[in-house]
């Protein structure tokens, strides 16, 4: 393995670099969308899921919420990607954002609180806002690389998944729940369809983004669309194949993907059988998993550039497995363990919270948020750093065509098994579910490290970073 060092002068040089991406005025109304349209999206999916368990008490009911999330993005993004390339992307992200907000205004009528509610109506709504943002995603990220220089993408790229998972533990670890348990559900609809009007609004100053395609010229068949969408569609897919360092990027982000989807099915059901929470109070567990995510991003983005992406990636996928691992047996080893530091807890009674099961769950949150950034944002860097501008839009659309695929399978999944076998065995479901997904995700990141410490990309990755020119050079 080589030997790690961060130096200060890249330190520097990225911390420069986000003052001169925030000069960047297209950045910041875009970015200012971005937060907008995130928090609302979290702060409506924390009320969702409240009302889904409430009525259904149902682990399974909440992987179903959890597709309509994702099944719209495998249906419509490689369609999105391509439509990004021929047209405006401004215009694609103003449209989703008015079509995402009149969407939540329908919630209001079908899920007045988060113990009653039409759950197939929520399906479907849900399922029809999703597909909006199946193509605002594509938009988004197209808009980044065209509007910001090349030696400045690291830092947008931190800023961007920065701005996700700050609004994830902001909109659904405590600003969602917030206004859930003082105002109810149909408060939080209201709140979230106004954030999207507003984001809308922050898209209109933006700068018209010209399509790669005009640049390059779109070619005759464009009279053709439909028979062109396919070309366009398989020369996107066959580009990804035979691009070992593309293919490689998103397979890493479909691993933190699915992981994602887990947990977000879940996760409800582990803080309330487990944790003995409410659907309500489960929240603030999800809330320390966005702060360590914030944490990993802070530091790569400061140090980033000294370390090789693809050991931050293993380093990244090595430790979420040992995190799940340790969700898995938290509940075992508080009772095992439980007894022998009770004398201690009872003897300094302000030290009991540290020593709570709540209280490590908190910790190895934060952890599994930090691991998370330390996938995503090396992943995402890379793919816009190696793909050429006239496959970007598809590629992003088949991007997030294979994240939500690679979710279906363990969401559909992983709840099910956990329901099955909480019948024959009460409270163990969830447990043997994380604990075998985290030895999974051990041995793919031990394989992971293994087969690029062969291919010398360990240090390969950091010789084609240090160069990156000083911001202003």
């Amino acid at each position: 393995m080589a030997h790690l060092e961060v130096r200060p002068e890249i330190a520097a040089q990225n911390l420069a670099g986000a003052g001169n991406v925030l000069r960047n005025r297209s950045f910041d109304y875009l970015w200012s969308a971005q937060i907008l349209s995130q928090l609302a999206s979290n702060m409506v999916l924390a009320a969702l899921i409240a009302t889904v368990l409430g009525t259904t008490r149902s682990n399974t009911a909440v992987a179903l919420l959890i597709l309509t999330f994702l099944v719209p993005a495998v249906i419509f993004s490689p369609i999105g990607g391509v439509l990004v390339e021929r047209s405006d992307a401004k215009i694609i992200m103003l449209a989703t954002n008015i079509v995402r907000a009149a969407g939540t205004i329908l919630f209001i009528f079908v899920a007045p609180s988060t113990t009653t509610g039409n759950v197939p109506l929520i399906y479907v709504i849900n399922f029809l806002v999703a597909s909006a943002t199946a193509f605002f995603a594509p938009a988004e990220l197209t808009a980044i690389p065209r509007i910001v220089d090349r030696r400045h993408l690291m830092t947008a790229n931190s800023m961007f998944v920065l701005t996700i998972n700050a609004t994830f533990a902001i909109g659904f670890g405590f600003l969602g729940p917030l206004v859930l348990t003082t105002a109810g559900s149909v408060a939080v609809f209201v709140v979230v369809a106004i954030m999207f009007g507003v984001a809308a609004l922050a898209i209109l100053p933006l700068p018209t983004v010209p399509t790669e395609r005009a640049a390059t010229a779109v070619n005759a068949a464009a009279r053709h669309a439909l028979h062109e969408l396919y070309d366009q569609l398989r020369e996107g897919v066959a580009f990804v194949r035979q691009n070992h360092a593309v293919f490689w990027s998103l397979t890493y982000l479909g691993i933190a993907a699915s992981l994602i989807g887990v947990l977000g099915a879940i996760g409800p059901g582990f803080a309330t059988d487990i944790l003995r929470l409410s659907e309500k109070d489960f929240f603030f567990i999800m809330g320390p998993a966005g702060l360590g995510a914030v944490m990993g991003i802070l530091f790569l983005n400061a140090y980033g550039q000294g370390i090789p992406k693809r050991l931050v990636i293993d380093i990244g996928l090595v430790g979420m497995g040992a995190t799940l691992i340790a969700l898995a047996i938290v509940k075992p080893l508080s009772s095992l363990f439980g007894p022998a530091v009770a004398p201690f807890r009872d003897s300094v009674p302000s030290l009991a919270p540290l020593v709570s099961v709540i209280a490590v769950v908190v910790v190895i949150a934060v952890l599994a948020g930090i691991e998370y950034a330390f996938v995503a944002i090396p992943s995402q860097t890379a793919l816009q750093e190696e793909l050429p501008a006239a496959v970007r839009g598809r590629t992003f659309g088949i991007l997030n065509t294979l994240l939500s695929v690679a979710s279906f399978v363990p969401v559909i999944i992983a709840p099910a098994v956990a329901d099955i076998l909480n019948i024959a065995f009460p409270g163990a479901g969830i447990p043997v579910v994380m604990g075998l997904l985290g030895a999974l995700i051990v041995w793919a990141g031990i394989a992971s490290w293994r087969r690029n410490r062969g291919a010398g990309l360990h240090i390969q990755d950091r010789a084609e970073e240090l160069p990156l020119a000083p911001d202003g050079a």
